[in-house]
């Protein structure tokens, strides 16, 4: 076993679908919430978790051209499939990868995450002709009648692999899976088991804790995850054991740092982890806090924006330093400048501020500082 650069353990080849990923070089797209499984450890946040919707990263999508955006915005090279389980919306899923290939090409790798309980050989051959590069499968461990399923992905030419979270306490169930699925796969993917804020009380009620105050990863989590690839060392299987680190400081924030390039503005600075930090002018009724988002469903948006557009010609700024945001009714400028004009925003009753905040669709607020 290597360790890589990227906070992981490797034996053999990556998965092409992870090379990618730890460059930050795929746009997530999130088909559905919708699935059959019910999985105590599930980490899907609640806004999405058996709800039809469809995400591409950050951005909740509407239609075929906001997915094109996001991959371009961020200068994806490939997509991951991922849910809820994409075969319950399979037309859907085979519509998306069809649109990717036409956009971007061939070459732009699709890999796509799905559980073995509606897999059966005509759905797959319609992911295998619409292009689909890799599929991975997440058994689960009580499901033993599933598994040979895994038998009808191997009659495509794609690279199949298994991809299961490493859960403290089922080692003897975890290596009857992997000696079931070892010489039937190209590649076995183990994760750093996460709480998220969707799965915290479910995992708490068992028993699991987080290893560290400064990690989202449960504790025993990677102890398991070694002594299975102890247990592998020996095997020709290609195996990766993905920590929380590498999908958080690794995967993340390299697909964050690519938007970052892409939608920043002359006057941003962009941080070492992607987010930008900014000056901005807030209306008092406009202001993120409290009930942030019901306030903005009840402003009036036209007679915001229509008071900014008076007070950007007041504040005489050069039009390559000041940005009209529509989105989230404010001005954008740099630190330098909104802490220059200040005390006139202030007399003006608008709020001034200087602002970290992601690049990504939801521009997620880290921190405002109040001038």
């Amino acid at each position: 076993m290597k360790k890589t650069d990227f906070y992981s353990w490797k034996q053999g080849k990556l998965p092409k679908g992870c090379r990618y990923c730890v460059k930050g070089q795929k746009v997530v797209l999130f088909i559905t919430g919708l699935c059959s499984n019910n999985c105590f450890f599930c980490p899907i946040s609640d806004q999405k978790k058996n709800k039809d919707v469809i995400y591409a990263n950050e951005w909740k999508i509407t239609n075929e051209k906001d997915l094109i955006k996001e991959a371009e915005l961020t200068k994806a090279k490939g997509a991951g499939i991922t849910g809820g389980d994409p075969l319950l919306k399979l037309n859907r899923t085979v519509k998306y990868i069809k649109l990717l290939k036409k956009n971007f090409g061939k070459k732009f790798h699709i890999h796509l995450y799905t559980s073995l309980n509606f897999v059966n050989e005509n759905r797959l051959k319609k992911l295998y002709k619409a292009g689909l590069d890799e599929i991975r499968f997440h058994p689960m461990l009580n499901k033993k009648n599933e598994w040979s399923r895994i038998l009808l992905a191997k009659k495509f030419d794609w690279d199949v692999g298994v991809e299961i979270p490493v859960i403290p306490g089922k080692k003897k169930e975890t290596i009857s899976l992997i000696d079931y699925f070892k010489d039937k796969i190209d590649f076995l993917n183990l994760n750093e088991l996460e709480i998220s804020d969707s799965n915290a009380n479910k995992l708490r009620q068992r028993g699991f804790r987080q290893k560290s105050k400064l990690s989202y990863a449960v504790k025993g989590s990677q102890e398991l995850a070694k002594q299975l690839l102890k247990y592998l060392k020996n095997t020709r299987l290609n195996v990766h054991y993905c920590t929380a680190k590498t999908k958080d400081k690794v995967q993340l924030t390299k697909r964050i740092k690519r938007r970052a390039v892409s939608v920043s503005k002359k006057f941003d600075f962009i941080t070492p982890e992607g987010t930008l930090l900014r000056g901005a002018v807030y209306l008092k009724n406009s202001f993120p806090g409290f009930d942030y988002k019901k306030r903005m469903t009840r402003i009036n948006k036209s007679k915001a924006v229509k008071e900014l557009v008076k007070i950007k010609k007041q504040l005489n700024i050069p039009k390559n330093m000041l940005y009209l945001d529509k989105t989230r009714i404010r001005l954008l400028t740099s630190i330098a400048v909104i802490d220059n004009i200040k005390d006139k925003l202030k007399k003006l009753n608008l709020i001034p501020v200087i602002i970290e905040e992601y690049p990504t669709h939801d521009a997620m607020i880290v921190d405002i500082q109040l001038l």
